[in-house]
């Protein structure tokens, strides 16, 4: 239903935002990880957000900051006994190539740091997840950039998978590409990252 919200951050808190989508206020539950991503309030911030309804609790929106994580808590949720606190609580636990790692190493005494997540559970998840994580490949991999704010890069990333290009291969080129420049704009980021990588594919 929801591939992505962007907008004015209108409050943030370490469990949850309120991001203002021309006009309408959408509350969205995060995990820590995102949380550190966000930038002030009233700044334009874009999040990928997953859908959920229930009898229980209704509509509620879950964001985050890339689209590995969202990728990371689907996987999360779909295995039994793990909802969405829980996968809220793994993602703010532990950065998503850490926790690929922990899985894909059966590192079980890792995993079980994370807060509500026993050594039971943990065994569950490398059992239930450690073929299918493998699906989030470079997706997981976390590019540090700096001298540029998150939600520009945040908005040059969706832009640019929009255009049909591969997270892993957006985020490595974004990281090339802004260690010569700082950016203050979007677009010209994803101008000059579609330049790299259409270089980098006639080579």
């Amino acid at each position: 239903m929801f591939a992505f919200l962007e907008g004015i951050l209108a409050k943030k808190t370490p469990v949850s935002v309120v991001l203002n989508c021309n006009g309408v206020g959408y509350e969205v539950f995060v995990p820590l990880s995102t949380y550190d991503k966000l930038p002030v309030s009233n700044k334009k911030v874009i999040l990928f957000i997953h859908y959920s309804f229930n009898e229980t609790d209704g509509p509620r929106l879950f964001g985050f900051a890339t689209q590995a994580e969202k990728d990371l808590f689907r996987l999360l949720i779909s295995v039994s006994k793990i909802g969405p606190k829980l996968g809220l609580a793994a993602l703010s636990g532990l950065a998503v190539s850490d926790f690929v790692q922990a899985v894909a190493t059966n590192n079980v005494s890792l995993l079980s740091t994370i807060s509500g997540i026993g050594k039971k559970t943990a065994e569950r998840l490398v059992i239930e997840l450690k073929d299918k994580v493998a699906e989030l490949g470079g997706d997981s991999v976390m590019v540090e950039v700096t001298g540029i704010e998150s939600n520009i890069l945040q908005e040059a990333e969706s832009g640019l998978m929009t255009l049909g290009y591969k997270q892993h291969e957006v985020k490595k080129t974004i990281a090339k590409v802004a260690k010569d420049r700082n950016y203050n704009s979007a677009e010209q980021l994803i101008k000059d990252t579609i330049k790299k990588m259409y270089k980098k594919r006639k080579i």
